[in-house]
């Protein structure tokens, strides 16, 4: 009998490639079954999901997250598609920082936050989506941003100076760590590759901003 989906392995996370012909109802319970099987295998791993080879809603997607989850002892950090070059790009930085907070009970958030708009959590967060102008991400923790923050950024909101601000393009009107404000902090900053993944944090009681490298990851024990 032809297999309805095969899971294959990419840095932190897993692309499921699904059968386009069969009925969702179908795959969903193959997923269930295959993820349930493999439940040792994975473990308590934390991933970030791809689904390829056929369209599906948000709902039928958040079935089939639900069904890896309820199957798995895996933690899925988000779901991405194939033609997101830059996130797959963004996977490794985000995961590490997902999996090194000291903020266990951290969130993921699915979409963009509009002008008016305002998310606020007790824990650290992932967003996957962008902080449009006008709008604000307000955490106790720390904030990952895989897309845009034009808006405003406040991380360690409870007073902790110590959490960061991470984005795929870094371009804030506010970023706000602890109780430092910085506006415009990337104006007057120039960047050797403008197109890398920049985190924002506290040293010397200011807010810098940087393009992430090994070495400043290494220095700031994320």
């Amino acid at each position: 009998m032809k297999s309805l989906i095969m899971i294959k392995n990419f840095k932190n996370g897993l692309s499921v490639f699904l059968d386009d012909s069969a009925p969702f109802e179908e795959i969903r319970t193959e997923v269930a079954n295959k993820f349930k099987a493999s439940a040792k295998f994975f473990g308590e791993a934390k991933m970030v999901i791809s689904f390829e080879g056929r369209a599906l809603s948000s709902e039928e997607e958040k079935s089939l997250v639900d069904a890896i989850c309820d199957n798995s002892d895996l933690t899925v950090l988000c779901v991405v598609g194939k033609d997101e070059e830059k996130e797959q790009e963004y996977l490794k930085t985000a995961s590490k920082f997902a999996q090194a907070s000291d903020h266990t009970d951290g969130q993921f958030y699915k979409g963009t936050i509009r002008a008016g708009q305002a998310l606020e959590t007790e824990s650290s967060v992932i967003i996957l989506g962008d902080i449009n102008p006008g709008a604000q991400v307000i955490s106790s923790g720390n904030i990952v941003i895989l897309g845009t923050l034009y808006g405003h950024a406040r991380a360690g909101a409870n007073g902790n100076s110590s959490c960061f601000v991470v984005a795929l393009d870094m371009k804030p009107a506010i970023i706000e760590i602890g109780d430092l404000v910085q506006k415009d902090p990337v104006k007057n900053t120039i960047f050797r590759n403008k197109q890398a993944p920049k985190i924002a944090y506290v040293e010397d009681d200011m807010i810098k901003v940087e393009a992430i490298t090994t070495t400043l990851l290494n220095h700031l024990q994320v």
